[in-house]
């Protein structure tokens, strides 16, 4: 049995078409749910109604934890090759929603057999999405949930065109391979694209004052329990076994960052400690629930650590809501802004809560940003504000994130040494803006519809001779774009020139530059743009300057 768990703010379906004889029959109109527990459930063969009672029994564990009071079973093939009879599935289903309710759970079901229009709003903590897969002995996987589609349809359907799936292919941006289900291979095109949205970071955040470290992906078992994340996500991480010890490839950066800052004594004068790294990090997804650069096993993760004293934490916290913004307005995007405040569960005092959520929500009064507030969503560590950007197609994704941290430099006995000498507690701000650096290209080609800005291009020129006799000037043209850092391209193979043309045109090249006997002679160019506007007679050298320029903006 495979199930993805949804702690939702929200939940609506609505019954639209009979997709199997046997399906139950049900009022056709909206239904919806609030603040409920959503276990979108695939049984497979070989389950048993045993399978489905202790699939529900863990599912109590979590809603007691989390103080959930409603649960929602609903039928999802999708996310399984191994489905068992529709008979026994909705048997099965039926006894589960009977156990629930029998050990006083507040449950109900969405009808089997039924092709349902979905529209899903899951909450932003940490433990909100989980894949989970039950069999004679269960496990539980879960993942934190950075970006997702404000609505999901639970029928597949055949891919848009804008989707990044098909522009990925389309473009020579990645693929996907058999050998690595779950892990993106980036292609040339794809690494120029990464590589630029790496270097704006790396040059907003040195500005910022924020130093680069690089953490090993492989550690042992035991600083994951130390972290906690052992006991948070032990069935959704890899491990390996070496030398009598256990390892885990890492599925966060925190601990590896906290291990660099205690590489050392340090002072209340050095702080505060700004720590970015671009980590690679495996998450063990259910291969039912991986979907192209949205949902992966393998990623990076544009993380950042702020180790601050309480007197610094608002300043910091100001500087890290501002950088967010300036990355956003950058790409065009429209967002709101979440923020979550101390939940039942919660370690810390009184004192350091109230002045965390407190400075969070004054930053966000300061930057005049408006946010809605979810009471009791924080981390059990420390409060919260979520970033939900907006793309082209008017669908929001949470990328962007900042947390306050009052536990783990209490279990790592973080410290440094303030202005009386003693040993002193610093507070964390953990902090990611792109999130997942593979979602967030995935998120941008699909906003930009593929057609990306002049500075993220991957070819940002292409060169076309009219006739083979042009080769020659072609070639020199590129070699002047490509010395002068324009990613330049030429084209010599023996096709039309309206075929060239359409050809970098349906790649998306940002210039087209047509080289002939004319331009050759004159020792010009000719250049067009997207939109097929053509300027004749243009001066190389000038076109190199303004092209510079531009890239050199961002625009």
């Amino acid at each position: 049995m495979r199930i993805l768990q949804l702690h939702c703010d929200s939940i609506e379906y609505e019954p639209v078409k009979k997709e199997i004889k046997q399906a139950e029959e049900v009022e056709l109109k909206k239904y919806a749910f609030t603040d409920v527990l959503v276990l979108l459930t695939a049984v497979e063969k070989g389950d048993t109604k045993e399978t489905g009672n202790w699939a529900i029994d863990e599912a109590k564990k979590f809603m007691e934890r989390m103080k959930i009071a409603k649960l929602l079973l609903y039928p999802y093939a999708h996310i399984s090759s191994n489905l068992s009879s529709p008979f026994d599935a909705m048997n099965i289903l039926l006894e589960m929603e009977r156990h629930a309710k029998e050990i006083g759970i507040d449950a109900n079901h969405a009808p089997f057999g039924w092709n349902k229009k979905l529209t899903v709003s899951v909450k932003g903590h940490p433990m909100a999405e989980m894949s989970r897969s039950y069999t004679g002995k269960p496990i539980a996987v879960e993942v934190k949930v950075k970006a997702k589609p404000a609505a999901q349809q639970e029928q597949p359907v055949e891919l848009p065109d804008n989707d990044h799936r098909v522009l990925g292919q389309k473009l020579d941006l990645f693929s996907f391979q058999p050998d690595a289900p779950g892990m993106a291979f980036f292609h040339p095109r794809g690494v120029t694209i990464r590589n630029e949205l790496i270097k704006f970071s790396r040059e907003k955040q040195a500005a910022a004052g924020y130093v680069e470290i690089m953490t090993p992906v492989l550690m042992k078992k035991s600083l994951w329990e130390q972290s906690g994340h052992w006991d948070h996500y032990e069935d959704n991480m890899f491990f390996t076994q070496t030398e009598d010890a256990q390892y885990a490839m890492k599925p966060m950066n925190c601990p590896g960052a906290i291990l660099f800052f205690k590489n050392g004594k340090r002072s209340y004068r050095d702080l505060p400690i700004r720590v970015s790294e671009f980590g690679n990090i495996h998450r063990n997804e259910l291969s039912g629930v991986l979907g192209g650069l949205f949902r992966v096993r393998e990623f990076m993760q544009d993380d950042a650590h702020l180790f601050v004293r309480s007197d610094q934490l608002v300043e910091e916290l100001s500087n890290v809501v501002g950088l967010v913004e300036e990355f956003y307005n950058q790409f065009g995007f429209d967002f709101r802004v979440e923020l979550s405040t101390r939940p039942e569960n919660s370690i810390g005092s009184d004192e350091l809560w109230a002045k965390a959520e407190q400075a969070l929500e004054d930053v966000l009064k300061k930057r005049k940003l408006n946010y809605k507030t979810n009471a009791g969503d924080g981390a059990f560590y420390g409060p919260k504000i979520d970033f939900h950007v907006k793309d082209s197609l008017g669908r929001t994704w949470q990328c962007g994130t900042v947390q306050v941290d009052f536990f783990m430099p209490q279990r790592f006995a973080v410290s440094y040494i303030d202005t009386n000498g003693k040993e002193a507690v610093p507070i964390i701000i953990h902090r990611a803006i792109y999130g997942s650096l593979e979602r967030f290209l995935g998120i941008l080609t699909e906003h930009y519809n593929g057609s990306f800005p002049l500075w993220l291009a991957p070819v940002q020129v292409k060169v076309l001779p009219i006739t083979d006799n042009n080769n020659g000037y072609a070639r020199a043209v590129a070699e002047k774009l490509f010395v002068g850092g324009i990613r330049a391209e030429t084209d010599y193979e023996n096709h039309t020139l309206e075929y060239k043309i359409r050809n970098a045109s349906m790649q998306k090249v940002f210039y087209t530059i047509v080289v002939g006997n004319k331009e050759e002679e004159n020792k010009t160019i000719a250049v067009r743009n997207r939109d097929g506007k053509t300027e004749y007679g243009l001066n190389l050298d000038e076109f190199v300057k303004e092209t510079q320029f531009a890239i050199s903006r961002r625009s």
